[in-house]
């Protein structure tokens, strides 16, 4: 019985903080975006969570890193293949010209996304959080 006394005590071992075990990239602030991707540009619609938009409206690049990349080449990604499009993005940084440490993760075609914008948009908007945990594996 001594050896059962010994793995009660443990089994009482506290584990860390459930958060400190996820990785820094998902503990910054988490952003959906979503729009059309014209001419190889990334074309958000409007923040309808806050007053004001956290961004502006413009043409954008997605960077999958951070941005300004430290190494000296540009790390943006070719969007061209989504010309005509819109796609759905998380990402967690953003400039007046580049989004960074994007994830696509949504193909829609144009209708779709103005559906999506006038009936949903607002309400993934309160889950990013959420979203983002899902699209990185993390709450698969």
């Amino acid at each position: 019985m001594e050896n059962a006394d010994n793995m009660l005590e443990e089994a009482s071992t506290v584990l860390p903080n459930p958060k400190a075990l996820v990785p820094e990239s998902l503990n910054e602030v988490n952003v959906l975006f979503m729009g059309p991707v014209e001419n190889g540009y990334f074309k958000p619609v409007p923040d309808k969570r806050n007053t004001p938009p956290r961004w502006e409206a413009g043409s954008y690049s997605l960077a999958a890193g951070k941005w300004p990349s430290p190494s000296l080449t540009a790390a943006l990604m070719d969007l061209s293949t989504y010309n005509g499009y819109s796609i759905m993005v998380i990402a967690s940084e953003w400039n007046e010209e580049v989004i960074s440490q994007a994830r696509i993760f949504g193909v829609l075609n144009n209708t779709a996304c103005d559906v999506v914008n006038k009936f949903a948009y607002e309400q993934l908007q309160e889950k990013e959080d959420e979203i983002s945990a899902y699209v990185s594996g993390i709450s698969n």
